[in-house]
């Protein structure tokens, strides 16, 4: 029951994501302090799993345009796939690097990679690797489409990266 209602609530999300009169609140914020209080949020589950977490981080805040809510939300669905599928007691990286007036902010982990022939559709509707099937059976496979759907509408990228024990997600803000 309790999949299927967050199921539920995450296409009413989507719906209203891709609706046609859905415009995004564009206002400056800085994507460093985001960053930041979702992770705090996320405390709980970083201890559950002894992570360490390594922040790289500029010391002045990044000033971005964008919905705060919606890149909030970004951020909270990339952290949280990178614990659920960290390996214990491994490190779980954050940084955020300037340059030609985009922030990049990257969310990597240390776990099983996802295998190459996969990486092109990790942002699809519904889309599990085998692996997050049975691992992760609270998901419904929307996270990452959803991520993928406001970075569309904000006309920002995102890309991802897996080899070697190490998964990294990438995105962009103007």
């Amino acid at each position: 029951t309790r999949r299927l209602s967050r199921l539920v609530r995450k296409m009413l999300d989507l719906s209203r994501l891709q609706s046609a009169e859905y415009v995004t609140a564009q206002e400056q914020f800085d994507i460093s302090e985001v960053m930041l209080r979702v992770l705090v949020s996320l405390e709980t589950k970083v201890n559950a799993k002894h992570l360490d977490v390594d922040t790289q981080l500029p010391e002045d805040p990044v000033e971005v345009w964008g919905d705060p809510d919606a890149i909030t939300q970004i951020c909270y669905n990339l952290l949280d796939n990178a614990i659920k599928f960290s390996y214990e007691e491994s490190t779980l990286g954050i940084s955020i690097v300037t340059r030609a007036g985009k922030a990049y902010v990257s969310v990597r982990n240390q776990g099983d990679t996802i295998p190459p022939e996969e990486l092109p559709l990790v942002f699809d509707r519904f889309h599990k690797t085998d692996h997050s099937r049975s691992e992760d059976r609270d998901g419904v496979g929307l996270g990452l489409y959803i991520v993928k759907t406001i970075l569309n509408n904000h006309k920002e990228n995102i890309t991802v990266t897996s080899q070697d024990g190490v998964t990294e997600f990438t995105f962009t803000l103007t």
